[in-house]
């Protein structure tokens, strides 16, 4: 891989952070200039970071008009839950019908090291805890042999992840879910297609509605503001 390849991709990383953050709000004109002293690089390769972040659906590029950062609204995120729900429980029924034994040991790793790490109320955005709650939920999915299933799958996390953090950071507290992981790895583990799949799409609704409440009903208007 070429030097202005991987420069472009670190500054598309950064880009990403920032999105998936908030420090980028939903839908604002991202102007290259301003982007390109931000982040202390040229033209070039920051035009191949935002193509790349089009691509995940994190940027929307305007034609001729430039980028601006993917809105964020209600109906966006009841898209972004039911679509997570129908690809994310397929991969999971998959991956149970084809997981092996070291698939299973991945998964209750994943969920040991989740369930001992819980958030810290002394943080916003625990990112030590948001890799380790990815992690488990891609652990569960693994094994489906669907590459670009689990590609998918992780572009929508993606776009769940930034509704949480933007939820948090408006409210300044985290979400109250019931915890339901290690029900679903038991389920997982047992064979128990349907079971695992009713757990996932009720524990990824419940978290989806949690959001709306932590941003009620006057920040859901705002998120789907495109300002500039």
């Amino acid at each position: 891989m070429d030097e202005s390849r991987t420069f472009a991709q670190a500054v598309q990383a950064r880009l990403a952070t920032d999105i998936l953050s908030g420090q980028l709000a939903p839908g604002i004109r991202l102007r290259l200039q301003g982007l390109c002293d931000r982040y202390q690089v040229s033209m070039s390769p920051l035009r191949e970071a935002l193509a790349g972040l089009a691509g995940r659906g994190l940027v929307i590029q305007e034609g001729q008009r430039g980028f601006r950062v993917a809105p964020a609204s209600a109906d966006d995120l009841r898209d972004v839950t039911e679509t997570r729900v129908r690809i994310e429980t397929t991969a999971l029924r998959l991956s149970i019908e084809r997981g092996t034994d070291a698939w299973e040991a991945q998964v209750l790793a994943a969920q040991h090291r989740l369930s001992r790490s819980p958030r810290s109320d002394k943080l916003l955005i625990d990112e030590a805890w948001e890799e380790l709650h990815r992690g488990y939920h891609m652990a569960l999915i693994a094994a489906c042999g669907l590459p670009r299933l689990l590609g998918f799958c992780t572009m929508l996390h993606d776009h769940f992840d930034r509704y949480r953090r933007l939820a948090v950071l408006r409210s300044s507290r985290h979400p109250v879910i019931r915890s339901s992981h290690a029900a679903i790895v038991k389920a997982a583990l047992a064979k128990d297609l349907a079971l695992a799949e009713k757990l996932l799409a009720a524990h990824i609704r419940e978290t989806t509605a949690q959001f709306a409440l932590l941003l009620g009903t006057e920040g859901l208007a705002q998120l789907s503001a495109s300002p500039d």
